[in-house]
């Protein structure tokens, strides 16, 4: 068979196992819009092969590269369902992915991604893959989130996601300026540790750095990598869509992110101290997140609940611990914090429900003494006249109070706690339903 009926061939092959992922349904909208989505991809590609020379081996070769993509993409699909993560996460999270990492086309200047959701693997697997442009073909650009399938209930972790939306904003051309020019204006201009990549190698190798961290850094000398060549082997740059996407998911979720974000960066680097070729160091990372939370005024709560208050003072002295004290790893000063969230926050708010607000002290109080008699937290209460009453919650609310519920004297086991913030979060979305259906006339009950 010659390589253009080959590849038509295969074209037709991909069309059956297409029509076959339609068996699964992904999420509340089902399936339909990842079918077009790919149909539509998959006619453009047989098409353009179709109407190839057959010794166009360069025309003949992008397409193919186009057809191995989508089979990639529609294999991915294939291998998930709803039962292997956390689906009321995952729609409250595709409201925010939808709004921020929206580019222009030509058929709307805010055209949404489309979220496609994997589960694999342990602690590490926390990840969004973004596509580096939309393919020819292709009506929208495709996220794919990936989740630990070990953490399928842990949805206070899943915060994380913080992190990994930061990616995929910064990979759109949309935002990918601005966002640019915010941490220019926080890190570059100021002439600091993190100013350049020469900045950072001479704050790396400091003589003051601790003596953990300078035997690490002796193993490149001796490796024959000079000194000022460092970010001959690490990637600078990295670095620093790292540190941007920290701040971007402290904007975007708040305290449960900080709090996230420490448990699983601890739990992969115990000491805080490795050096990595894309990641700075993680104690760099967390008296960043430690200094970011006071800075935005996290830290300062007064509830009238005095279990309450004690379990949010113990929360934040916990994650306070985890800070470096030697100020080798305070690489930002609390200027360049405040210029970059404010930087990065100007961008975030021109894209609602992207950043995120602290909740009112009454709300957080409600819904952690919930969380404390086991009930999943939600904006419900009876009123004097033993009606019930509804109100919006945002979701990273109900995260928030979760993680401060779990540092009560007697909390609910981790695992329960969570379950208890899922169905909160389920339990909202019905409630954010019943409210639209009363205001519209529509009669309908849940």
């Amino acid at each position: 068979m010659a390589a253009k009926s080959f590849l038509l061939q295969e074209c037709a092959n991909v069309k059956q196992v297409l029509e076959e992922t339609l068996r699964f349904e992904y999420g509340a909208g089902g399936s339909k819009d990842f079918f077009d989505e790919c149909s539509s991809r998959l006619a453009f590609i047989t098409s353009e092969i179709a109407a190839a020379d057959e010794a166009d081996f360069s025309a003949l070769g992008v397409n193919q590269e186009l057809l191995l993509d989508l089979s990639k993409l529609i294999s991915r699909i294939e291998r998930s369902s709803l039962g292997q993560y956390s689906w009321p996460f995952v729609d409250e999270l595709k409201k925010i992915a939808a709004a921020i990492c929206a580019e222009d086309t030509l058929d709307d200047t805010d055209t949404p991604p489309m979220v496609h959701v994997l589960s694999e693997g342990g602690l590490d697997a926390y990840a969004i893959y973004p596509e580096e442009q939309r393919p020819s073909g292709s009506e929208r650009r495709i996220l794919t989130i990936v989740f630990p399938r070990t953490l399928k209930h842990f949805v206070l972790l899943h915060s994380i996601l913080g992190h990994e939306i930061g990616h995929a904003i910064w990979r759109s051309s949309k935002h990918q300026n601005d966002l640019r020019a915010a941490v220019d204006r926080a890190f570059v201009a100021s002439n600091g540790r993190f100013s350049s990549a020469l900045a950072t190698t001479n704050w790396l190798y400091d003589a003051g750095a601790p003596t953990s961290v300078t035997a690490r850094l002796a193993a490149f000398l001796q490796q024959g990598l000079p000194r000022d060549h460092f970010f001959m082997w690490a990637n600078w740059e990295a670095w620093r869509e790292e540190i941007l996407c920290d701040l971007i998911g402290i904007l975007t979720f708040g305290p449960s992110f900080i709090a996230a974000e420490c448990q699983l960066l601890y739990s992969l680097d115990l000491s805080g101290m490795g050096i990595g070729s894309q990641h700075p160091p993680v104690g760099c990372r967390v008296n960043l997140f430690l200094a970011a939370a006071r800075l935005l005024g996290y830290r300062t709560m007064a509830f009238g609940d005095k279990e309450v208050q004690r379990a949010f003072d113990a929360f934040w002295m916990d994650l306070e611990s985890r800070v470096k004290a030697d100020p080798w790893f305070d690489i930002f000063t609390d200027a360049e914090i405040s210029a970059a969230l404010d930087g990065i926050g100007a961008v975030l708010e021109a894209h609602p429900p992207a950043l995120f607000r602290l909740p009112d002290v009454p709300l957080l109080e409600h819904l952690s003494q919930q969380l404390a008699k086991g009930i999943p937290p939600i904006g419900f209460s009876l009123g004097e006249d033993f009606k019930p009453r509804t109100s919006a919650v945002d979701f990273r609310h109900i995260l928030y109070a979760g993680w401060i519920a779990s540092h009560r004297e007697n909390p609910i086991g981790f695992l329960d706690l969570n379950r208890l913030c899922e169905h909160a979060i389920m339990q909202q979305r019905s409630i954010e339903i019943f409210t639209q259906n009363t205001a519209s006339g529509n009669d309908s009950t849940i």
